[in-house]
């Protein structure tokens, strides 16, 4: 077998397993301002979580004799819940990272799928919100899937070809986001607690639980029997690491920052982590908010819901096939233009909060919504395949380092736009998103690196 049949036989698997696994996460998508409001009716007991949680809202009102919209503490605890999630995966980040260069890709991301398992069954029998955030919080912890599947993809592909196949990434997540979603709030209609056949626990929920949970055990089985490990890097003996220590590193330059790379390339991968952190801080923001937004001021069910989630999902999908795969724009200049695009995206969201009428703000709602998949095709990806032109040599710790940027902003997003939301409300929120998108756009053009450039160095 060659060496390109090799590697596109490798790059389908990753493929594969990654969209079972997106399509796991994304069933859960349209649910949550629901869910939410399904705990706050039934978990009603003073000593609950929830109930402290309330109460601690509820006191900085009177506090600050603020006024607010009751929906609004919903989206504030969302936030919260998306915040903790991804916070986790920071923490994490890092350390996948590095133990899928010690002990190879393959056996970390299987343990990481035993702990997604374990997540989604908490899941399918948390009938009390406290039960369900010990759920999210195993989830968050054991979420490495998209870290070690762009580490596996950098392992095996060159470097010519490396930005076609992280596409792919992008890709499955299209593909999941179009499916996803409306899977999930069909899904939610089958209340399997009026079955005679349910199970102590389960409740309205349980049903799309279950079927993300099948995904990933037919994601785990499929990794298990098909995936070969992909790290050529063997796990470093006590003598390795002792000559590691007297050889000086091959490279011109080093820095403390990272002794295996140059300073331009440490250079390079700081602004590149900064980039990437304040972006993912705006969007997932956005992405967090956008169905709290819907349910808020358009009052959307669980299937409208999936609908726009599909809708941005197909728009996303036909951006990576039919655009980013074609590989006529750098990776800098995709970015540059998946921001600007971003900016025009938030803002007509921001025009959604003003309620316009039905059809005007349906329009607005549908334009900031296709701006917004231009932006979610493009810009992590071209960033992250930058990040990955930086080293040939252990993949997974610097694009692990690279991720945990993200997921810094991906923490610190969900919690700041729901404040934000909760305090100002939509309007201001998407506004402030807009403004302060343009300008990382701006910083983007005079900050990054081009693939040129980095080749060239």
């Amino acid at each position: 077998m060659t060496k390109t049949v090799e590697e596109s036989k490798i790059v389908r698997i990753i493929f594969i397993a990654l969209l079972l696994d997106l399509l796991s996460f994304t069933i859960i998508l349209p649910l949550f301002p629901r869910l939410l409001e399904f705990y706050k009716s039934t978990d009603t007991s003073k000593d609950s979580l929830l109930s402290y949680f309330a109460h601690c809202l509820d006191e900085y009102k009177q506090l600050t004799g603020m006024v607010s919209n009751k929906r609004w503490d919903t989206v504030m605890l969302g936030g919260f819940i998306g915040s903790l999630f991804s916070f986790l995966q920071f923490i994490v980040s890092p350390i996948l990272g590095h133990a899928s260069d010690r002990f190879g890709r393959r056996a970390v991301l299987l343990c990481t799928m035993i702990g997604n398992i374990v997540s989604t069954c908490l899941w399918c029998f948390a009938n009390t919100f406290s039960w369900f955030l010990t759920a999210r919080i195993i989830g968050g912890l054991s979420e490495g899937n998209v870290q070690l599947s762009i580490a596996m993809i950098s392992d095996v592909t060159s470097k010519e070809r490396r930005s076609k196949h992280m596409a792919l990434v992008g890709i499955a997540f299209a593909i999941a986001f179009t499916a996803g979603p409306p899977l999930g709030a069909w899904l939610a209609s089958i209340d399997l607690t009026q079955q005679a056949w349910a199970l102590p626990g389960m409740y309205p929920y349980s049903m799309a639980a279950l079927v993300a949970l099948l995904l990933l055990l037919i994601e785990t089985i499929y990794l298990f029997t098909q995936l070969p490990e992909t790290s050529s890097q063997p796990a470093p003996s006590s003598d390795s690491n002792k000559s590691k220590k007297n050889k000086p590193s091959p490279t011109a330059t080093t820095t403390k920052a990272d002794p295996g790379l140059s300073q331009k390339q440490n250079d390079n991968l700081w602004n590149l982590g900064l980039v990437q952190c304040m972006f993912t801080f705006l969007f997932s923001g956005m992405e967090f908010t956008l169905v709290f937004l819907t349910y808020d001021v358009l009052s959307y069910s669980h299937l409208q819901q999936g609908k726009l989630l599909g809708f941005m999902g197909i728009a996303s999908a036909m951006i990576q096939g039919g655009y980013v795969r074609r590989k006529r724009q750098q990776e800098k200049t995709l970015a540059v233009q998946g921001m600007i695009l971003g900016t025009f995206g938030l803002a007509s969201l921001a025009l959604v909060g003003l309620q316009l009428g039905a059809l005007a703000t349906s329009v607005c709602l549908y334009c900031g919504v296709l701006c917004l998949a231009f932006t979610s095709g493009t810009v992590v990806n071209s960033l992250t395949s930058l990040a990955s032109l930086q080293s040939q040599q252990d993949q997974g710790k610097h694009l692990g380092l690279f991720r945990s940027f993200g997921q810094l902003g991906r923490a610190l997003g969900p919690l700041s736009a729901c404040t934000v939301y909760w305090i100002l409300g939509p309007v201001w929120t998407y506004g402030i998103g807009a403004m302060c998108l343009s300008l990382l756009a701006i910083n983007s053009v005079v900050s990054l690196p081009s693939s040129r450039q980095i080749k060239t160095d």
